[in-house]
């Protein structure tokens, strides 16, 4: 298979596959198929390349959107060897719909390429123009201006009035001093759970998907997750920091792989703490077709938090992967 069939091929068949999974739901379910769009989509987690995926997937039907996703998974297949061996190995014996003919497809790539120039220029707009937080303004002094009318009310109203407004003030006031400060256990109450997936993180990077998703079949919300896979050497580990401090423990309620995994993969996940990324503070390993709850207790002086995960079993062939999953993992608060 050339690089460009191995591309198309591709672009193709997860094309039919999402197309089908929209309409037919749970019942279009393919593991071997989902196993291949979780490599792709692990491969375009750069911010401008996930865009292309999430337009691909939100419409694989449509010729630009495909025409774009084959133009970049080229690129990707060209600079890896072992991604495209990958897909080659998880497409054989999978046929690719006929091809178009040559004047078509010339039109369809004029369509991308304009296609990619609006998705590259509302990407950077979107960048550069997007919202920055400020913090909130003090509530101007209220002015009040009493016509003559007004002056003949009876002293009850007024009064009245003013002890709503004070009170008004009051409250913001309360609210404000006790408002949750991200990534500081000792803006919230003692013992409060916080997701990890609302903590900073440095450069505000994110190197793991995150969202709802499965360990071993159940479903856990606010989770987090990265492909591994044993014939991709940029595949063997992942890692994401977070920042925080006033915090006492790092719990997940499940780790392990999700549905999409080969059954036979063995996961290590391992917790460090602040600058250390040798020795682990916490290490647990997850044999194929379990899911183990973590904990780890925090040091006092805590200011980062790195999750590891990598394989127990060698690298190279057979070709094993699959998502690690941290289920809805959180850290507990050391209060006010």
């Amino acid at each position: 298979m050339t690089e460009e069939e191995l591309n198309r091929t591709a672009v193709s068949v997860l094309s039919h596959y999402l197309q089908r999974r929209s309409s037919a739901g749970p019942a279009a379910y393919d593991g071997p198929l989902e196993n291949l769009l979780g490599r792709v989509q692990a491969r375009f987690a750069d911010p401008f390349l996930a865009e292309v995926f999430a337009r691909f997937a939100e419409r694989p039907s449509g010729m630009v959107e495909a025409e774009t996703m084959r133009l970049y998974l080229g690129q990707e297949t060209a600079r890896d060897e072992a991604f495209a061996r990958e897909l080659t190995s998880a497409l054989a014996g999978r046929k690719v719909r006929k091809a178009m003919n040559p004047g078509r497809r010339a039109r369809v790539a004029l369509l991308a390429l304009g296609g990619l120039v609006l998705l590259a220029s509302s990407f950077v707009v979107g960048r550069v123009s997007a919202p920055r937080p400020t913090p909130p303004a003090a509530a101007p002094a209220a002015t009040v201006t009493v016509s003559p009318a007004a002056s003949s009310a009876p002293a009850t109203e007024a009064t009245e009035s003013s002890a709503s407004a004070t009170t008004s003030t009051t409250t913001s006031a309360t609210g404000s001093a006790g408002q949750a400060v991200s990534g500081d256990g000792g803006s919230v109450p003692k013992d409060s759970p916080v997701l990890l997936v609302d903590l900073p993180r440095p450069s505000d990077d994110w190197h793991f998907e995150h969202g709802d998703h499965d360990v071993q079949l159940t479903q856990y919300q606010n989770s987090m997750w990265n492909m591994l896979a044993t014939c991709n050497s940029s595949a063997y580990r992942g890692e994401q920091q977070f920042r925080l401090k006033n915090f006492t423990r790092l719990e997940a309620k499940a780790v392990g792989t999700d549905s999409t995994a080969s059954p036979d993969l063995a996961v290590k996940f391992e917790v460090f703490v602040n600058d250390d990324a040798v020795n682990a503070k916490q290490t647990v390993v997850v044999n194929p077709g379990e899911s183990k709850p973590l904990s780890v207790e925090l040091p006092r002086d805590v200011y980062a938090v790195t999750l590891r995960t990598s394989f127990t079993s060698p690298s190279g062939k057979p070709c094993r992967s699959g998502n690690a999953v941290w289920g809805s993992p959180f850290v507990v608060a050391a209060g006010r």
